[in-house]
């Protein structure tokens, strides 16, 4: 019988979440977009954005341990960061460093439930009338914390929302964006390099590249 050579395999789960971002995705943009009151936004909205979101991090996550792997076969001794904005920083000298920070941020408010104390009123005339939020210090690990009296709380760069219960597809087209340019950055610098944008997704019964997926968001608020 011929001999069997073994194979080697490295488990990066990133690359499955392309398609379930453009289901997520093709739900989110076939409802008209509401925008958010400075309470929060609709179930719907930010339910779907937050869950898109989610992915969108873990895929850079995903993205960046694989780098490091290969870095750390090539330079055993070194020591990079397990920060993701970090290791982009010094070891990808990414200059962008700083919004992956941000998108972790709100990656952390979601996944972790970072707990806001929102006080509003209802006017006589309807809608909801914002008077203060503030975060509950313990349930976050922020650097700064916005002021109560913030009008919108959202990160410095890419003004993404803080309060997670506020975040809506505008969130989710800063976090594409981000996405796609780190990604950019990580297929052409990275070590042991692939294309992590070549990817044709099924997306509202056709198909296109991801980084198309921005301009179908953009289209629809």
């Amino acid at each position: 019988m011929p001999s069997r050579n073994p194979f080697d395999l490295i488990t990066i789960v990133g690359t499955q979440f392309y398609q379930p971002i453009a289901d997520l995705l093709s739900k989110l943009v076939t409802r008209t977009y509401q925008k958010p009151d400075r309470v929060s936004s609709n179930y719907y909205e930010g339910g779907y954005s937050a869950s898109i979101i989610l992915l969108l991090a873990a895929l850079i996550e995903s993205a960046v341990q694989r780098d490091r792997y290969f870095f750390l076969t090539k330079k055993p001794s070194a020591k990079p960061s397990n920060v993701i904005s970090i290791y982009a920083k010094e070891i990808l000298h990414y200059r962008r460093h700083a919004h992956l920070k941000e998108i972790f941020d709100v990656r952390n408010s979601i996944a972790h439930n970072h707990i806001w104390e929102i006080e509003f009123i209802n006017p006589k005339m309807g809608g909801r009338r914002h008077k203060k939020s503030q975060i509950v210090p313990g349930t976050h690990r922020l650097n700064k914390v916005p002021p109560s009296n913030t009008r919108i709380p959202r990160t410095q760069r890419l003004k993404l929302n803080l309060q997670p219960t506020r975040l809506d597809r505008t969130d989710v087209e800063k976090v594409m964006a981000a996405n796609i340019h780190f990604l950019s950055h990580l297929s052409n610098k990275g070590h042991n390099k692939i294309n992590w944008l070549e990817y044709n997704l099924g997306f509202k019964g056709k198909r296109i590249e991801f980084t198309d997926i921005l301009s179908e968001i953009r289209s629809t608020h």
